[in-house]
């Protein structure tokens, strides 16, 4: 891609709603990138992010935080925010080196939880604290990139994309603010020290098993031996499902943090890496920039990492799994796992999910069902005659509309969890489909 004003442009990363490019200043030479919005900005949003820019340009100062140089309308209408050119993410870190040490984790934490607490004291709201959004300078020095809120809302993400790394509220109705920051920081901390997200994906998982682990699951713990127990119980506490239980403020952060630096901290590596928050830098021709949990390269990355890791403590299981057989067109639905906890939970059966009979409509269908339970989350299992099955995440909506092909029979189960239990649906068919359980 060529920038009338910047020349040649050389892509680095997809994130979960942008494009990143990197280009090179004709006239200082110095590096750079680009995050293109896959659209144009309307005046009343220009307006908003300028403002929004003004305020985080206090930020400029501390060095913590990745604030863009400029707003830009490119050739073709989009948006294009252009800021300083990193050396690399921390998940791109944590594949090519492994998890970080405890002196590291700590330096690294500080630095990010000084700079929310500077932006909260400042009212601004970073609203995507990921670890892609945590990114190294040449020299090591961490940066936070990406803050704010009027991008965010303006361009909203896919609701499934990086879900792991997100806190319940969000997952359910989009809460973002100071304390679902606090909750991405425990997010980064927590893949800092053990290589994987807090809500770890399983081979062919669906998104929607991930979403309802983390409306409903506790975060398995960190399984370190040398890891101080004062840093596991403050990790633990930012990844607290109830936001009212995660530490009150960024600044606590920073002190608990700052308590366990120097000489006498506990389980530090027999040879850490490098002290403080000078980390390893990779080249700058590996550099992949990403702006949110998801990005092409770095993504792959990390899942080959925690393809190996296990859960260090049950959390719900959510097992969506369908089957279509077109011969004699029967749905086989095994019955919802019993939850394995470390607590006493409810009986599913105290809670029952009852789906209506489908009005099909051709090309698609209407869902609804009840529950003797409030309060549950839901996702809907489609299964298509012939094809894949599927499942759709509908929040705690009790009814849903289904797109379908005319020409394929389908069955549909409705799954609910209520954070401790699963419950299911019996199966519903349309077209003389045959389902059974």
């Amino acid at each position: 891609m060529a920038d009338t004003e910047h020349g040649e442009l050389v892509p680095l990363g997809e994130g979960p709603v942008a494009q990143v490019l990197a280009g090179v200043h004709g006239t200082t030479g110095e590096g750079f990138a680009l995050k293109v919005y896959p659209g144009k900005l309307d005046r009343r949003t220009r307006n908003e992010l300028d403002k929004e820019l003004s305020a985080l340009a206090g930020l400029r100062d501390r060095g913590t935080a990745l604030v863009p140089d400029e707003v830009r309308e490119l050739a073709d209408g989009r948006c294009g925010i252009r800021m300083e050119l990193c050396a690399q993410s921390l998940p791109e870190l944590v594949a090519a080196f492994g998890p970080l040490s405890i002196t590291d984790t700590l330096a690294l934490g500080e630095a990010l939880a000084s700079t929310l607490a500077e932006a909260h004291q400042a009212g601004l709201v970073h609203g995507g604290v990921t670890p892609g959004n945590v990114l190294f300078r040449p020299s090591g020095a961490p940066v936070l990139a990406d803050f704010g809120l009027t991008l965010r809302q303006f361009f909203p993400r896919d609701r499934e994309s990086g879900v792991e790394y997100l806190a319940a509220e969000t997952v359910r109705d989009g809460t973002l603010d100071e304390r679902t920051d606090l909750y991405g920081l425990g997010a980064v901390l927590y893949l800092a020290l053990s290589g994987r997200p807090p809500h770890q994906g399983r081979p062919g998982e669906p998104a929607d098993a991930v979403t309802l682990r983390v409306l409903g699951g506790d975060v398995p713990p960190l399984d370190r031996p040398d890891l101080p127990a004062g840093l596991a119980h403050l990790v633990s506490s930012l990844l607290a499902g109830n936001p009212d239980a995660r530490p009150i403020d960024a600044a606590l952060v920073v002190t608990r943090l700052g308590a366990m630096i120097g000489p006498a901290v506990p389980g530090n590596h027999p040879a850490p890496g490098p002290s403080g928050a000078v980390l390893p830098p990779r080249p700058l021709g590996e550099l992949v920039a990403e702006y949110g949990p998801t990005t092409g390269a770095p993504r792959k990355r990390r899942t080959a990492l925690t393809a190996a890791a296990a859960a260090g403590a049950a959390v719900l299981a959510v097992v969506a799994v369908v089957v279509f057989t077109n011969r004699p067109a029967e749905l086989s639905v095994p019955p919802a796992p019993a939850p394995t906890t470390a607590r006493p939970t409810p009986s599913p059966a105290a809670a029952q999910v009852e789906l209506a009979t489908p009005a099909d409509h051709d090309t698609y269908v209407d869902l609804s069902w009840r529950s003797s339970t409030p309060g549950l989350d839901y996702v809907v299992v489609v299964a298509p005659e012939g094809k894949p099955n599927h499942t759709e995440y509908v929040r705690r909506e009790t009814s849903h509309r289904v797109n379908v092909e005319p020409s394929l029979k389908y069955c549909f189960v409705v799954q609910g969890t209520n954070g401790s239990a699963t419950v299911q649906s019996g199966p519903q068919g349309i077209r003389d489909a045959r389902c059974t359980q």
